[in-house]
């Protein structure tokens, strides 16, 4: 962590609200990022992100060490969309948060059933990965973070996060290999046949 940054922090863990303020713009992404693997549904995500944001700021006193401040705001936002998962089953994503496919045949017939399938398909597949995979590829390649940041972030070696991004893309890979190429029913759901 660079001197600035644990800076900021120990102002902001000092009640600073400026310093708190910079805090949030600069881990909303990572807490958005951490969330929506969890909830899949942007409202509920933005709901939770500000949750954590608050309660931090609340029981900001408990933290001593300032470098742990990432991990432990984390650790808070993981804890809040956990129990929001008990109180309520999670619904898939809003096109919002998965963006459009872009169509490369044009509009020929049923390509926007294809593209609804894929979507389906990518989801389903990211959900059933480990949890810190899921964050992991989410962080990546949702929001585009660096590998630095998601290290951080996570607090694992630069070795540990290509490993973690590695099994995932391995993962997916096998999960989506028979709907790309036999057309097999989407992973987490049941063929007709079973």
């Amino acid at each position: 962590m660079d001197q600035e940054l644990k800076a900021v922090i120990e102002q902001a863990l000092a009640g600073d609200q400026d310093a708190f303020e910079h805090l949030i713009h600069q881990y909303s992404g990572l807490l958005y990022a951490q969330v929506i693997g969890m909830l899949h549904n942007s409202a509920e995500t933005e709901d939770v992100v500000q949750d954590a944001f608050i309660k931090a700021y609340t029981y900001r006193k408990l933290l001593v060490d300032p470098e742990k401040f990432p991990a432990w705001l984390m650790a808070i936002s993981r804890n809040l969309a956990r129990d929001w998962l008990r109180r309520k089953r999670p619904i898939l994503l809003e096109d919002d948060v998965v963006g459009e496919l872009p169509d490369p045949h044009g509009h020929r017939p049923g390509w926007r059933l294809e593209r609804d399938d894929m979507r389906r398909g990518i989801l389903a597949a990211l959900h059933l990965l480990p949890e810190r995979q899921r964050l992991a590829v989410t962080m990546r390649y949702f929001e585009n973070m660096d590998y630095a940041s998601i290290e951080l972030a996570m607090g694992v070696s630069n070795g540990a996060l290509r490993g973690m991004l590695d099994r995932a893309r391995n993962g997916l890979r096998r999960m989506l290999r028979p709907m790309i190429e036999d057309g097999d029913p989407l992973p987490g759901q049941e063929s007709d046949d079973a």
